[in-house]
């Protein structure tokens, strides 16, 4: 990782469509990829246009989501 882009990945580039903090969004941050492409996905995802989760949110809305498949469960 490069000078510019570790910093690209702590200044945060979003915030969050639940609680409005502050965090990092990868794609918006320019990064290959972002932090939310490793845990699994939500039965439903917010809208396009109303943004990104944080991880906190992401992290409270996957665990009070049943499992969609399989992969969920290995994450808990």
């Amino acid at each position: 990782m490069t000078r510019e882009s570790a910093g690209a990945a702590s200044a945060p580039s979003d915030r969050c469509s639940r609680c409005g903090a502050p965090f990092t969004c990868g794609m918006q941050a320019g990064l290959p990829e972002c932090w939310c492409a490793r845990l699994p996905p939500l039965a439903r995802a917010p809208d396009a246009a109303a943004g990104c989760y944080c991880p906190a949110c992401l992290a409270s809305l996957l665990a009070a989501a049943p499992p969609t498949d399989g992969t969920a469960a290995r994450h808990g």
